[in-house]
């Protein structure tokens, strides 16, 4: 009996950070309305990977807030449009990077940021947050970005799961 066997399928390579953003950056100079599209995507998977609701979003406003705060204080301590672009050619891999990092695990914690602006009055001001995001917000941005719906569907459907594997156990 010959048995041929066949090789495993070699499976391509994880496209690196740095690859992916200059074919990002290609991409936009080819067709720069893509630009929208692609920032859409971006946003909508932030915000449903903090559970698409009301903590979801205030991480995007967060995040957001943090990041052009970052970019406008690194422009305002440049000479020029000339050195700004110049040094942020140079630190974007490395200090963009991590700082882009920090401000995403900042923004986990804007309900502190919140709380710590506003003092007491913050958790009234949660509270109606919540309560105006699930009454008026979630409808009319789930109808908007049924990606944000479909998540919720899905958390559900696994949270659902787990409860009956955790009853199965008993």
């Amino acid at each position: 009996m010959n048995e041929t066997r066949k090789r495993p399928a070699r499976k391509k390579p994880a496209e690196g950070w740095i690859a992916r953003q200059v074919r990002t950056a290609r991409q936009i100079r080819r067709e720069p309305r893509s630009a929208i599209t692609m920032l859409r995507a971006t946003v909508v998977r932030l915000w449903v990977a903090r559970g698409g609701g009301y903590y979801g979003l205030g991480y995007l406003v967060a995040f957001i807030a943090l990041e052009v705060q970052m970019i406008t204080s690194e422009l305002a301590e440049s000479t020029g449009v000339a050195d700004f672009v110049t040094s942020q050619a140079l630190e974007f891999v490395l200090r963009i990077g991590f700082m882009s990092f920090l401000n995403g695990f900042l923004a986990l914690l804007w309900p502190i940021y919140l709380l710590d602006w506003l003092g007491g009055p913050g958790l009234l001001v949660l509270l109606a947050g919540y309560l105006v995001f699930e009454r008026v917000l979630r409808p009319f941005v789930e109808n908007h970005i049924p990606e944000l719906k479909e998540a919720r569907a899905k958390a559900a459907l696994k949270k659902a799961k787990s409860m009956m594997r955790k009853r199965g156990r008993r």
